[in-house]
């Protein structure tokens, strides 16, 4: 085996060469400041750039092709681990090459054997099926102890004859279209069916789902778990989407209806498409497009996590239906997190595909009590986000979206009024005009004003290093600071906020642990929500300005109440230090 083995190297997180066999550097031509991309075809570069998530699992290998010193291109099994250096704990990868030329001196065939193994871990379950088109052959096998065990192989027709005996006799029409299918088939396919109890198999329903791999086909039989969704009602054979991995149209409505009938707070649609899907379909053709479909809902799959649900709508248009989601800050961390994965994702396909997503967000009950009233607004946020540029989300907001949506009618009546948004317009305008400019007004008047219009509980100012404090509140204003319940806080408190000087509270979870005393007072005035904005005064935490709202209100905190909100607190910070 010397002459299949190429050598052992060590490389970054970012792919440069930390150590190196003298045999890889001689092979390569490269030298110990050069990175491996130099030498691994750019196609199998994906393989490496994921590597650091894969590796958090544990070893794995993966073919990639090498270049020579000559520039020609020979595979190799990269066999690679994580390492942690000895002094600074940095992770780095372990890589061993071993020609597979060697081993199996057919290129094509390696890749081929590539594909069926990813296939068959893609759809693994209980009992695996395998068809070999050229030869004939079919098995059917489960393993165990890293062995198969079969429970039928040999010629097709053989095969299928002993099968088919097994067959419930209400499904044998399904049973001849799948074995049809397995011949003649050139895309994915599945199949439900129900087999008679044998000394090997329990009987009952299953699905068999199946995927072409050059010649052959790869299968999987699942056998149906009525247990596993029995609290949502969720047939798994029926309501599951011919082709992804979630929900098909008719199920997520029936789910989203089941979800809205509850009543919770805090529940969410998210709309998504694919952005630039189309010209992905007329330049690569559909089975590139299935591929992306595929990859998109596995991200969305692995984003949502049990969260809610997920279903397809039609074409590239996929349907999220949260019913866990804590708060509008949880949101948002889910939907970017959405957004990045799959720019990042198509982004480093050599294919050049330039896939991202869009998506519509409303929330329940909030701005609706029905299905189509929420999906209505969700598509025309979907909207807006296409036409400000795509991969990006739109929440609904009334004050920022609601002449996007159709007639007042359409609105349901907890939104806020037109009038109710030119009020805290005009407040503003008065803000600026009277109290920076003209000095006409003082605080207590321009608090007042802004405390009635944004419906808030209280307005506290504490500035001059915590010496000098005003408080506004429905029922008095306050400027002696012995009198007001207010708080210094410590240093872990200045380290949450972000570069604008701005603190965002949905909830006092923000809080869990730490700032013991902030979390304290807030407790003791009944604030579950505030946003603070902080003073600064020479790089140092001098003061803040808050605005709180009481329990009963809503807790989420719209994008323009942020906006306005932290306008007000820095025009106050210009008024009283120019």
């Amino acid at each position: 085996m010397e002459k299949a083995f190429l050598g052992e190297i060590t490389v970054t997180e970012h792919l440069y060469l930390k150590a190196a066999d003298y045999g890889f550097l001689k092979f390569t031509g490269l030298d110990m400041n050069a990175s491996i991309e130099d030498a691994i075809n750019k196609d199998d570069l994906p393989l490496l750039v994921n590597s650091k998530e894969r590796l958090q699992k544990g070893p794995f290998s993966v073919v990639l092709r090498v270049r020579d010193d000559n520039g020609t291109y020979k595979p190799f099994l990269a066999e690679m681990k994580a390492l942690a250096g000895k002094d600074t704990g940095e992770i780095y990868i372990h890589i061993a090459f071993t020609d597979v030329n060697c081993l199996l001196d057919n290129e094509r065939l390696i890749k081929e054997m590539k594909n069926i193994t990813a296939a068959i871990f893609d759809i693994l379950g209980d009992i695996l099926l395998e068809y070999d088109r050229a030869d004939d052959l079919l098995e059917v096998y489960y393993v165990n102890d890293s062995r198969k065990h079969y429970l039928t192989a040999g010629k097709h027709e053989e095969c299928i004859r002993r099968i088919r005996e097994h067959i419930a006799s209400e499904y044998l029409d399904e049973f001849d279209e799948f074995t049809k299918n397995i011949q003649t088939a050139e895309k994915s396919f599945r199949v439900k069916l129900k087999i008679e109890k044998t000394d090997e198999l329990k009987g009952g329903l299953c699905i068999i789902e199946c995927k072409v791999v050059g010649k052959k086909v790869i299968g999987c039989i699942k056998t149906e778990n009525k247990n596993k969704m029995k609290d949502v009602n969720i047939d798994l054979i029926n309501d599951k989407d011919a082709f992804l991995d979630m929900l098909n149209k008719r199920a997520v409505k029936e789910q989203a209806e089941r979800i809205m009938s509850r009543g919770l707070k805090n529940n969410y649609f998210i709309l998504l498409d694919l952005d630039n899907f189309k010209n992905v379909n007329d330049t690569f053709g559909h089975i590139v497009g299935d591929e992306v479909l595929t990859m998109f809902t596995k991200i969305i799959n692995e984003k949502v996590a049990g969260r809610g649900i997920v279903g397809r709508m039609g074409g590239d248009e996929i349907l999220i239906v949260t019913e866990s989601i804590r708060n509008q800050t949880e949101l948002r961390n889910m939907l970017r997190s959405i957004r990045a994965t799959v720019e990042w994702r198509f982004k480093n396909d050599p294919r050049a595909l330039n896939v991202t997503c869009s998506m519509g967000v409303c929330a329940f009950p909030d701005y609706g009590n029905d299905f189509q009233t929420v999906y209505s607004i969700c598509d025309k946020m979907l909207y807006i986000a296409k036409e400000k540029g795509k991969n990006r989300y739109i929440i609904y907001t009334p004050e920022l979206h609601r002449r996007y949506i159709g007639d007042a009618s359409d609105v349901p009546e907890s939104a806020p009024s037109s009038d109710f948004v030119n009020d805290k317009i005009a407040v503003m305008h008065r803000l600026v005009d009277n109290y920076l400019t003209l000095h006409s007004c003082n605080n207590e008047i321009i608090f007042s004003e802004i405390g009635k219009a944004f419906e808030l509980s209280e307005i506290l100012v504490v500035f001059e290093n915590f010496t000098t404090a005003f408080q506004w509140t429905p029922e008095c204003v306050k400027s002696d600071i012995e009198k007001i319940a207010y708080f210094k806080p410590e240093e872990d408190f200045g380290k949450l906020f972000n570069k604008d000087n701005l603190l965002v509270l949905d909830g006092l979870y923000k809080l869990d642990g730490k700032c013991a005393d902030v979390s304290a007072c807030l407790k003791k005035k009944d604030v579950n929500s505030a946003i603070f904005y902080r003073i600064n005064r020479g790089g140092a935490f001098w003061g803040y300005v808050m605005f709180a709202k009481s329990a009963s209100r809503r807790q989420s905190w719209s994008e323009y109440e942020i906006m306005a909100l932290s306008i007000t607190a820095k025009v106050f910070d210009v008024s009283v230090y120019g």
